[in-house]
């Protein structure tokens, strides 16, 4: 009873969330050859088969649930394609960095009603002597994690690890105290509002009676992450952005608790000046056992091994940020690492260096470096300093595709850190007019008058942007191209995915400068699904093969124009039954 009334809450909120962020989303993913369909009891999944696999070699095994909210508890190849799973394994190349089996169920409502179907799987490939019974991993997003928190205080002698994001946990935390758990949330996150508090519970549990749930908190279960800027839907940010899978697979299930380890002093980020002596004190207990040693690490080089508490001693601090760490060890042979930052001022600054000559209508990418400073380093510049088409990101990446030539850009840089503490330096750029067999695509913008973005065909590059995201970043994309063959390297234009749904005769508009083949890519549904094209696309080409991004897949259509302004209808994606729309690439004629 108690888990049918968090449903109906979660149920009351689910209209709020982002379509995007729901498993029910339609896509016609074609799958790989290692993924197959089974059924347990009245549990259906996709089980991932390692390829290549060893005799007599046993191999981890993953269980990954999906969220809220699919209408039948029927597993299709949606249900392969989350973050939870593809972390799993390289999607694009079809690769694992470790052999995994990777058990992807599927649900309508809740997860506890397959708990029992779900141990039956991993048990087979157990008793089959294929799957390693001190490695089995759980994972799960919202309704998912919740799962995945169920699951773990079901059986809570069965798993090595589990990864939860987007879900506060609810129970027994003495059940779940000593099994490694990495919980991941959006920081305006109503699902997993309660969370950092709870992650404090169970570190009280484990002996840090004055710990508040932070997220720099290493050396203790729970491990937490917060995502400043994010809401519910942390998927993809979490599983992109942090080494969830190699901390999974350091964790083995062998019947031995892991140590705790963790500061008392210093605490993260505390200041000092130069050649100030401060004092480090290190807690370290083992639930199970004894702790055999801890040794401590100053910037990589160890500086210090204890045999036996108190865990004490002296650092001189240095210029910048100090990286102090811990390293318990109990007396069966486990560790666990806590790491703290002891800072000391230093300013930033930015490296000397040339930037290489940019070109009209030609891609351009290059990186600023800087040393120095205190935590993460973020970049500004003044935009209308840029030669038009360019763009100077937080990480200090400068690219685009610069649209008018210049003898002489000068660039005022400025780069600070988390202290504001700053370095500027002015870069001088040249931008060359365009080579012969170049175009020039300029002022593309949708009928609504939203600037859409040039970019070039590229693999990792991202097919669409979203005019709601406002923060500069060069991060990849969930959605990247992963197969663009005789495409690559054209220019083509990012159309903006909120305006995926209008029904318009013009939506997009841009400038070319010569005559020119335009090609739009628009998604196609043709396994499980069937999808349609706008009317308008009739009037192209259809191209042979497809353009893939991920578990998108995009038919090619052409037509020529002349020099000047292109003018194309929307997408219509809702009423062609697709889920993204179109992008549009251009070569000259």
């Amino acid at each position: 009873m108690k888990y049918l009334s968090r449903m109906k809450k979660l149920f009351a909120f689910i209209f709020i969330l982002p379509a995007h962020y729901l498993c029910a989303q339609q896509i016609d993913y074609k799958g790989l050859p290692q993924w197959s369909w089974h059924t347990e009891d009245s549990t259906e999944y996709y089980l991932y088969k390692p390829s290549d696999m060893k005799k007599n070699r046993k191999y981890p095994v993953v269980l990954a649930m999906h969220g809220c909210c699919g209408d039948n508890d029927h597993a299709s190849l949606r249900n392969t394609v989350d973050p939870i799973v593809r972390m799993w394994h390289n999607f694009s190349n079809n690769t694992q960095k470790t052999p995994t089996y990777i058990i992807a169920p599927a649900t309508s409502c809740g997860w506890q009603q397959h708990f029992n179907d779900l141990k039956k799987i991993t048990d087979s490939l157990i008793a089959d002597g294929k799957a390693d019974p001190q490695r089995i991993y759980v994972c799960g997003f919202s309704m998912g994690a919740e799962g995945a928190f169920d699951i773990i205080q079901q059986y809570p002698g069965y798993f090595a690890a589990a990864i939860t994001m987007g879900m506060a946990f609810h129970g027994d935390s003495t059940r779940v105290k000593d099994i490694p758990i990495w919980c991941n949330q959006g920081e305006t996150d109503y699902f997993s509002r309660s969370l950092r508090r709870n992650v404090a519970d169970i570190r009280h549990l484990n002996g840090a009676a004055n710990d508040t749930g932070a997220t720099w908190v290493t050396g203790i279960n729970p491990r937490y992450s917060n995502f400043k800027g994010y809401d519910h839907g942390v998927m993809w940010v979490a599983a992109s952005t942090q080494d969830l899978t190699d901390w999974a697979y350091s964790k083995i299930n062998d019947g031995n608790i892991y140590p705790t380890v963790f500061f008392k002093t210093p605490s993260y980020k505390q200041t000092a000046e130069a050649g100030e002596k401060v004092n480090v004190e290190v807690a370290a207990h083992d639930a199970d056992g004894n702790i055999k040693k801890v040794e401590i690490f100053y910037d990589g080089k160890s500086v210090k091994t204890f045999k036996k508490a108190p865990y004490k001693l002296v650092l001189k601090a240095r210029r910048g940020d100090n990286i102090i760490k811990a390293v318990a060890y109990d007396d069966k042979g486990k560790t666990s690492t806590a790491e703290t930052i002891l800072r000391v001022n230093i300013k930033p600054s930015i490296s000397w260096q040339f930037l290489y000559d940019a070109q009209v209508g030609k891609f351009y990418s290059a990186k600023i470096n800087a040393g120095g400073g205190n935590g993460i380093l973020t970049f500004i510049t003044d935009e209308a300093k840029l030669p038009p088409g360019l763009r100077l990101y937080p990480d200090g990446t400068l690219k685009g595709i610069p649209l008018i030539a210049g003898s002489n850009y000068s660039i005022p840089v400025k780069v600070y850190d988390e202290d504001n503490d700053t370095a500027e330096y002015v870069f001088n750029l040249r931008v060359p007019l365009k080579n012969r067999s170049d175009i020039l695509v300029t002022s593309p913008v949708s009928a609504n008058g939203i600037p859409y973005r040039v970019s070039t065909m590229m693999l990792g590059e991202s097919p669409f942007f979203d005019s709601k995201d406002t923060v500069l970043s060069t991060a990849t994309k969930e959605i990247n191209f992963s197969d663009i063959g005789r495409y690559e390297g054209l220019t083509f234009i990012k159309t903006n995915i909120n305006e995926k749904d209008t029904a318009a005769d013009s939506l997009l508009s841009f400038n070319i400068d010569e005559d020119a083949i335009i090609y739009v890519a628009y998604e196609t549904l043709d396994s499980n699904y069937h999808s349609t094209i706008p009317a308008w696309l009739n009037d192209f080409e259809k191209e042979d093969g497809q353009i893939v991004a991920q578990y998108r897949y995009y038919n090619v259509y052409s037509k020529s124009f002349p020099a000047g302004k292109v003018t194309l209808p929307s997408a219509d994606a809702k009423a062609n039954n697709v889920g993204t729309g179109y992008f549009v690439m251009i070569k000259k004629d």
